[in-house]
């Protein structure tokens, strides 16, 4: 089938929100005049415990290991045009975001990275999650940062003739972070539960902003190599994140960051007020929105950067049609 296809992959993936970030910086890219001429042929979830059945969805695409969707309750493919058409109307009725950043992101810096400066429609994109993020070990792909040095390969790239991968995670904390006034490169300290391709990407990113990192604890813990601060009784956490689900206790009055997002409740108002909030706990949306926005600006699309949607709106945008699907869903 000629035409872009995205996919997203890990285990498990049936509740991903994924598709409808791809759709809404698809829409927005078109409403701006760009990407029209590029045809997207089919949007996925690959419900998968090995790369190897993502990989090979990529090369022929088939409808193993598509699950029903969550969200709405069937199959993805059914819904692409209703998809699509309820992101074009989000990006045209919140033209403006609901949120506003209490700090400026820094932007990324990637050095030679090899990349094809145009998309074409032979092309495949691919997120990753658990557990198939350190499974991307061989030279076939090339990286455009530390995605294999650190085995964290979270966003995928085939352009018809060669994979390209990255590593987003840890970029998206940081930007998250920013929104709710933490700068890592102002010596920021994040506390970090565990040691899986999610930490190590964001320990990583972390540092090379200039932020702390120390280490607190999990089933598995990250590298030496990926810790620049210690715990100690006198350190102050300006953010804590739990990677695993597994940290039993958080100190009071100290911002966590949970890269679960669990269903929201409320009118579409209600919502936003509530992830606008600076509570004890930092929705998953955000960091979810951000490393996905991260994929389009340093490896899917660079040459657009600077035209794709703030993370404000973006993630305006995710909750109105996440509330949209879930009204479709009761009716």
């Amino acid at each position: 089938m000629f035409g872009l296809r995205y996919a997203a992959g890990g285990s498990p993936i049936d509740h991903s929100l994924s598709p409808v970030l791809f759709d809404l910086v698809l829409a927005h890219l078109r409403s701006q005049g760009r990407f029209s001429e590029l045809d997207v042929s089919s949007i996925a979830i690959l419900e998968a415990d090995h790369i190897d059945e993502v990989l090979g969805w990529a090369y022929i695409e088939h409808d193993k290991h598509q699950p029903i969707w969550k969200p709405a309750k069937q199959k993805l493919r059914s819904l692409q045009t209703h998809l699509m058409s309820e992101a074009m109307d989000v990006i045209e009725l919140e033209a403006d975001a609901r949120f506003l950043p209490r700090l400026q992101p820094s932007a990324r810096r990637i050095k030679n990275a090899q990349i094809p400066e145009q998309s074409s429609s032979n092309e495949v994109w691919i997120n990753l999650t658990s557990p198939l993020k350190h499974q991307i070990q061989s030279m076939v792909f090339t990286p455009i940062d530390e995605a294999l040095d650190i085995l964290s390969v979270n966003a995928l790239r085939y352009d018809g003739q060669g994979w390209y991968c990255a590593t987003t995670d840890g970029e998206g904390v940081v930007h998250v972070a920013s929104q709710f006034g933490i700068d890592a490169a102002n010596g920021a300290t994040l506390g970090v539960n565990g040691g899986g391709g999610a930490a190590r990407s964001i320990a990583s990113a972390w540092i090379k902003h200039g932020g702390r990192i120390v280490s607190i604890g999990g089933k598995r813990q990250l590298p030496a190599t990926l810790v620049n601060a210690r715990s100690t009784d006198e350190v102050v956490f300006d953010l804590i994140i739990d990677t695993e689900g597994s940290l039993e206790q958080v100190m009071a009055g100290t911002v966590q960051l949970n890269p679960v997002y669990s269903p929201l409740r409320g009118s579409i108002d209600e919502r936003m007020e509530y992830l606008s909030k600076v509570n004890d706990t930092i929705d998953g949306r955000w960091m979810l929105a951000a490393q996905h926005l991260e994929c389009w600006r340093s490896l899917w699309t660079p040459h657009f950067s600077d035209h794709l949607p703030t993370l404000e709106q973006l993630l305006t945008w995710l909750v109105v049609v996440e509330f949209k699907l879930e009204q479709n869903r009761r009716n």
